[in-house]
């Protein structure tokens, strides 16, 4: 009994963690969500960058706006967007931003 409940309260937690900040999924989740900063500019470059999750133990990786600026060689931010996917725990988390 104890061994259930225990396994139970785990995956009820990495349910929450998974739910928490964005839209979640724990089981699968192919997301984007929009990010900010979006101006009527054209733009002219594009950047990216990606970090990985596992489990929710474990981050590796720079996947803030600035990296993919840095990435794309953007002096001039248009917008950013957040895709996220998660299968079973295993996460990418990859920004793509956009400016000139």
């Amino acid at each position: 009994m104890k061994k259930i409940l225990f396994t139970l309260g785990l995956l009820g937690v990495f349910t929450l963690s998974a739910s928490a900040e964005y839209l979640g999924g724990f089981i699968y989740n192919g997301a984007t969500t929009p990010g900010g900063g979006y101006t009527t500019a054209v733009a002219t470059k594009q950047g990216s960058a990606t970090c990985k999750n596992i489990l929710y133990i474990v981050s590796v990786g720079d996947c803030s706006v600035r990296a993919a600026m840095k990435n794309g060689g953007i002096k001039s931010l248009a917008g950013y967007d957040v895709h996220r996917e998660n299968i079973i725990g295993f996460q990418t988390i990859t920004t793509k931003a956009w400016g000139n």
